[in-house]
């Protein structure tokens, strides 16, 4: 299996994170390989600033026995640990879209995006709020962000948008969609036959039978009747009131949550993660994963990054991959 990775920014911790978690790495390392997609000497630069011990190979590097391959663009830039730079944003923007290439041309089974800053990325032309609306541009597809930690699966009914629109962008046909691409990388993706799925409510306590906002009583308890007729083969329930399905433990039984906004799903996520978790891009034709923190600059440079997520991002990226290889 070859895995794409894109550099992300390198004045952030992500090629840390990536070196670290290639050392915890538990995989046949003749079966596993990767590309990195960036400038060589920025890479070699980077890790021999963290004092991270690597081989120079004829085509790139060997990293705790693992090959890596570095695609490189002859960029001129230097690494400025902990700032927001239009360098960095341009070697990221590149890195992205070299490695998309990869994938499309079928060089690469799978694709690893360490983070980006998103301002330092819109200042090179990266017109995006993020990879995941990128990646839809260009597999023209509808992607599905679902972050995930074990067994508790979160995905999202409307993204990176400002929450005085949230309630705007939502309708049944909407949160449909959404499911139907739930339920099916539940099955795809995580191997899961009958999944049974919770859908958020987007007011306070539900909505409380329109006291509270009216969506709920609206369009959201009719289009979760509506997905139990059309959808054999999964169970929605809901509407319910995030708070408290998430602080009395009812999370636990359900193979996957969607959420209404951005913050209701993925706050308590990360809490439950504790410094682990994945992002991961469904309903594409290639399996997109990441590790589910940002740049980090605070700490950028100073080898004390956790590399959890990107070790669990890499383990679930290849188990997704086999998943969809079964007949």
């Amino acid at each position: 299996m070859k895995i794409a990775v894109s550099i992300g920014d390198v004045n952030g911790i992500g090629l840390e994170c990536f070196a670290k978690a290639l050392a915890k790495l538990s995989y046949d390392r003749n079966k596993l390989s990767f590309i990195l997609f960036g400038s060589h000497r920025l890479i070699l630069n980077y890790l021999d600033e963290l004092e991270i011990n690597f081989e120079e190979t004829e085509n790139g590097i060997n990293l705790f026995g693992y090959e890596i391959k570095i695609k490189n663009r002859d960029i001129d830039g230097s690494i400025e640990f902990g700032q927001i730079t239009a360098e960095a944003g341009k070697i990221a923007a590149d890195s992205i879209a070299d490695a998309v290439e990869s994938i499309k041309a079928g060089d690469t089974d799978l694709l690893l995006t360490l983070p980006i800053n998103k301002k330092a990325i819109s200042l090179s032309g990266f017109n995006f709020p993020g990879h995941t609306e990128m990646l839809g541009e260009s597999f023209g597809a509808d992607p599905l962000m679902i972050l995930f930690s074990g067994d508790v699966r979160v995905a999202l009914a409307t993204v990176h948008e400002p929450i005085h629109v949230v309630a705007s962008l939502l309708t049944p046909d909407l949160i449909e969609c959404k499911y139907a691409a739930l339920e099916n990388s539940l099955r795809l993706d995580f191997g899961i036959d009958n999944p049974r799925i919770a859908i958020l409510g987007l007011n306070p306590h539900a909505g409380e039978q329109g006291n509270i906002g009216f969506e709920e009583v609206s369009y959201i308890n009719d289009t979760i009747d509506k997905l139990n007729i059309r959808h054999e083969n999964s169970k929605a329930e809901g509407p319910f009131p995030a708070d408290g399905f998430f602080g009395f433990g009812q999370y636990k039984d359900y193979d996957g949550i969607l959420a209404m906004y951005h913050d209701q799903g993925l706050i308590p996520l990360k809490l439950l993660a504790q410094g682990g978790g994945v992002n991961f891009t469904a309903n594409l034709s290639m399996v997109r994963v990441s590790p589910d923190h940002g740049t980090a600059y605070q700490i950028a440079g100073t080898n004390t990054a956790d590399e959890t997520s990107t070790l669990e991002a890499i383990q679930s990226g290849i188990a997704m991959v086999e998943n969809r290889s079964k007949p």
